[in-house]
């Protein structure tokens, strides 16, 4: 049958909120143990960290004083690109080993790479973004140049020092970049040069070789080949009146010799003309006019076969006149005999002698036009000749001036943009273009920038907090013993009889009380051990004072104040 509670039982209390605390009366030491432990460790870590202590520079970046219509800057406007470039110039492992040994920065650092590091890491750039300029054209930029240090005034010395270094990169970069576009300039303007002279040579070159075929000179032609056709038209005009005016010269004299002798004078006093007289004058023009004729055409050409006929004829007839002169008296025998191409004197008829004299001007006004005739035809053929290579021409020189007019053209750009790179360059040499400038040096900080040793505070206490919980939690766990006989009942199917309570000796008594005391002095020289422990790690250490602070990337855009 089931055993009434005891005394001992009325003192075991159930689950719940009494359990718990039942279980932190029996567990009490075991929960203040890592409570001290952990605070201890927390505070001592707050108290023994070294302050780390924040030194701004405030830096203006000021625009070109001259307008940018005026004079157009050489040098990358985009704030941000040229402060990661100037960065990237001055955060170099000389510079800023330099710098630590001129201020004895980092005499722990296990190298010089762990030494650039760490600096790196304490070196923040940051980019003001003033609210008030969005949505406009900024004249101006802000950015903050900062540094971390143990010691303020260090901190405050760095920090201008790399301010300082920051203006005079950019100044140099600016100078070295408008030189060395204005150098890059000229050295293609010296090449372009060069080439626009050679492309000149080879135009003026090809216009010597064809000139009269060029297509400027089309028009010109054209307008020559024109009147060239008109002076044709006219030349044949003139050829066909002195052609006709000859033949009919040449038909009148052959009329005058086959009429019957008679007188003729046209002052009816000169000698008479016989039909020898003026069949000897005839041939003796014929022959004249075939001499001429021959030394400017061939034997089968046709004026000279018609001639030579001509000539036949009237040497036949002239000789039938001598042989019937032969019969008449010697005094009225015809003049003496020539020798050579001249059979006979021209008559001294004034008529015969003025047709004679008409039939030779009109002969050589045919000549003459007819030679006119060649000349033109001549000219004409050159100037056609000219006019169709004009196309040809046209294509090639458009070739070559195509080419031209592109160096040409590349030249002015290139000279203007030289003379702009002159003027940037000569404006970065008299600082009036986009520089930096110190509006606000870096003064002494009024308060360290960490660690916060009030939530070192906050954490250690939570995490105190959290371990005594846990080491309880844990202890309940491995624990298996009852303390209820609930407990039993619950877990053994046995009855329970009785249950006996705590004896406690005076022998008991002492030992627990010495017991305490070591257990008191054990923890007391734990406590001083963490604490050692706490200054030894926390102690001039910046590194974890770093890790601990939260910090923004080292090139940053932040929000206007």
């Amino acid at each position: 049958m089931p055993t009434p509670p005891t005394a001992y039982d009325e003192t075991a209390k159930g689950p719940g909120l009494s359990g718990l605390l039942e279980i932190l009366r029996r567990r009490r030491m075991l929960a203040v143990l890592p409570f001290l432990f952990v605070l201890t460790a927390a505070v001592s870590l707050a108290v023994f960290l070294p302050s780390l202590w924040t030194a701004r520079s405030l830096v203006l970046v000021n625009r070109q004083a001259i307008p940018e219509r005026y004079v157009t800057p050489t040098v990358q406007a985009d704030i941000e690109a040229r402060l990661l470039t100037l960065s990237q110039e001055i955060l170099t492992p000389e510079r800023l080993t330099q710098i630590a040994r001129q201020y004895g920065l980092y005499r722990n650092a296990r190298s010089t790479d762990d030494l650039v590091d760490r600096m790196r890491k304490d070196i923040r750039i940051e980019l003001m973004d003033q609210r008030e300029q969005r949505g406009r054209e900024s004249r101006s930029f802000l950015f903050t140049v900062s540094y971390t240090a143990a010691n303020p005034v260090v901190a405050a010395r760095v920090a201008n020092t790399l301010s300082s270094l920051y203006i005079e990169e950019n100044g140099r970069q600016r100078e070295q970049a408008a030189a060395s576009t204005s150098e890059f300039l000229g050295t293609q303007l010296r090449d372009l040069r060069e080439k626009l002279q050679t492309q000149e040579r080879q135009i003026t070159a090809y216009k010597e070789k064809n000139l009269g075929e060029l297509p400027e000179q089309k028009d010109v032609n054209l307008r020559t080949l024109e009147r060239l056709q008109q002076q044709l038209q006219l030349a044949h005009e003139n050829n066909r009146r002195a052609t006709e005016r000859r033949q009919m010269l040449t038909n009148a004299l052959g009329e005058i010799d086959t009429t019957v002798p008679s007188t003729v004078s046209p002052s009816a006093a000169g000698p008479s003309v016989t039909p020898a007289d003026t069949a000897a004058a005839r041939l003796n023009l014929l022959r004249q006019e075939l001499a001429m004729t021959q030394t400017r055409f061939s034997d089968r050409y046709p004026d000279v076969v018609q001639l030579k006929e001509q000539i036949r004829v009237l040497e036949a007839k002239v000789e039938a006149e001598k042989q019937a002169a032969a019969a008449l008296p010697k005094a009225v025998a015809g003049a003496p005999k020539r020798a050579g191409r001249d059979l006979r004197m021209p008559p001294e008829n004034a008529y015969v002698a003025s047709l004679m004299t008409q039939l030779d001007q009109a002969t050589v006004e045919a000549k003459t036009s007819a030679e006119e005739i060649r000349g033109i035809n001549g000219q004409i053929a050159v100037y056609t000749r000219r006019l169709e290579n004009t196309p040809k021409h046209e294509q090639e020189l458009a070739i070559l001036t195509r080419d031209y007019d592109t160096s040409k053209e590349l030249f002015k750009s290139l000279l203007t943009k030289r003379g702009e790179a002159d003027m940037a360059s000569e404006l970065e040499l008299r600082q009036k273009g986009e520089n930096f400038r110190v509006i606000e040096p870096a003064r002494l900080p009024e308060r360290p920038a960490g660690p916060n040793r009030f939530r070192l505070l906050l954490v250690g206490l939570a995490l105190a907090l959290g371990a005594s919980g846990a080491a309880v939690v844990l202890a309940e766990q491995v624990d298996t013993s009852f303390r209820r006989v609930d407990e039993i009942r619950s877990t053994l199917p046995l009855p329970v009889l009785s249950a006996i309570p705590r004896i406690t000796t005076e022998q008991d008594r002492v030992r627990t009380l010495r017991q305490r005391r070591w257990a008191t002095a054990a923890v007391g020289f734990g406590l001083v051990v963490v604490a050692g422990t706490s200054f030894v790690i926390a102690h001039d250490n910046q590194g974890l004072v770093t890790l601990l602070t939260p910090s923004a990337p080292q090139t940053a855009t932040t929000s206007g104040r």
